[in-house]
Parts: structure tokens; C-alpha cells; sequence
């Protein structure tokens, strides 16, 4: 899951003319793209109708609050979990010997630039003489089907975001569509708090149709009919 606009001076605590133009320049967008997304919301992201994660902002109930949302499915936030144990384990079980790009740089005499030479990827005997992706691609089916990772619907603030208020949400959507987002937006803004599902979910390796990473291609929406749009329209 993605985080833009994290650090530096709280929106909070910025003056309030920076945060009101902040607010008009987002409210410009949503405008803009209200004809694709619905009104409710702006993003870079291309939202292709099977989205796993994105980046959205929305306006607050009242200006000139609006909040940063990355946003997830719970298959997504399963997957990396998933994923994360596994590096975890590796290197609780083999401690990294890889040596750093800068120690591997060497110049080269045709360029005079600095190059970093192929080589054999270091393989541990701890991990059964595996590279250390080869091992960790390896323990993804059997740590997702342990059923000892939980995921649930929640969302949580952040306030220490420098555009705008920090929103974190994992949603119980097979997707992140347009219809998928405005839902959630609007059940957010019924009180525009924290929220956690009483019961987690569990999943199976089979349930993750693709394991590898998923990126998102950044365009605004109103370029999206050079590549092609969502499906699913308001």
C-alpha cells in the first residue's frame, strides 16, 4: 500500500491559507474528474477495475479538512503479510551476506562511469542452498495456509501527514473500483473515524490469485481514454 505526502510540517499545524489552497486545488481535481469517478474523490492512480491498493483524497464533512486514503483489500493486505513473514523468517534464519551495490561498483575503463557487474546471486546453505527470494517464493503457500495470519476491515488515522489527514484502510471489497471507493467514502464520512470489523478474515494460498507485485500505472482520470478506463462507472 502506497503513502504519499507523509512527512514534514502536520496539515494541522500549517497555516491555514496553505491548507485552504491545498483544499481548493483538490476540489479543482475532483471537479475535473467528476465526469469518470463520481464527485466524491480524486486519485493518480488508473483504476482498471481490479485494483488491489490505491491512493485517493477526499474532502472532509467540513473544509478545510480532506484526507489522504490508501486504500487496500483485504487480499492485498493478506498478501503482504504473507509476504513479509516469509523475508522475516529468512533472514532470522540466514542474516544477510549480500554485499551493497556500492561495494560492488567498480569503473568502467570504456565509459569511465561506474558500473555494477553481473554476478551469481549469493545462495544460503541455510536456506536449503536457495537464493534468498528462491526460499522466500517457496514459503508463501505454506505460511498463507498455516491460518495464523488474520486480516481485517478496519481503517485508522494518521495526522502526521503533510497533505492532508492520513487515512489508512484495508476494505472487504474483491476490489477497489470506482463503486467500491465511493461506497467506502461515504460510510467514512458518516462519522470520520477509526473503525476495526469485530471478526478477521483468513485466506488461503489459492485465494490470492496473483502473488507477484502489483503496481499502478499514474495518470490522471481525465487522460485515462488514452489507455483505456473502468468498467465499473458511477
Amino acid at each position: 500500500m502506497s503513502h504519499r505526502f507523509r512527512k514534514l510540517t502536520p496539515f494541522s499545524q500549517q497555516s491555514r491559507r496553505r491548507q485552504r489552497a491545498a483544499y481548493i486545488e483538490l476540489k479543482n481535481n475532483i471537479r475535473r474528474a467528476s465526469a469518470i469517478l463520481g464527485g466524491a474523490f480524486h486519485t493518480h492512480d488508473f483504476l482498471h477495475g481490479q485494483n488491489g491498493w490505491a491512493d485517493v483524497y477526499f474532502p472532509g464533512s467540513k473544509a478545510p479538512v480532506f484526507y489522504n486514503a490508501a486504500l487496500q483489500t483485504k487480499r492485498a493486505a493478506f498478501k503482504d503479510a504473507v509476504w513479509d513473514a516469509a523475508w522475516e523468517r529468512s533472514y532470522a534464519l540466514a542474516p544477510d551476506i549480500e554485499p551493497s551495490l556500492l561495494d560492488r561498483m567498480v569503473k568502467d575503463p570504456v565509459s569511465g562511469n561506474y558500473v555494477v557487474p553481473e554476478r551469481e546471486p549469493v545462495r544460503y546453505p541455510a536456506l536449503s542452498g536457495l537464493t534468498r527470494m528462491e526460499w522466500v517464493q517457496a514459503q508463501l503457500p505454506l505460511i498463507a495456509d498455516e491460518g495464523t495470519i488474520q486480516v481485517y476491515e478496519e481503517w485508522t488515522l494518521h495526522r502526521d501527514y503533510s497533505y492532508g489527514i492520513g487515512l489508512h484502510a484495508t476494505l472487504d471489497v474483491p476490489y477497489l473500483t470506482i463503486a467500491a471507493i465511493n461506497s467506502f467514502i461515504e460510510r467514512f464520512l458518516a462519522d470520520e473515524s477509526g473503525y476495526r470489523a469485530k471478526h478477521p478474515c483468513k485466506y488461503t494460498h489459492a485465494d490470492i490469485e496473483h502473488w507477484g507485485l502489483e503496481s499502478n500505472a499514474l495518470i490522471e482520470p481525465w487522460e485515462w481514454g488514452s489507455i483505456g478506463s473502468d468498467d465499473d462507472k458511477p
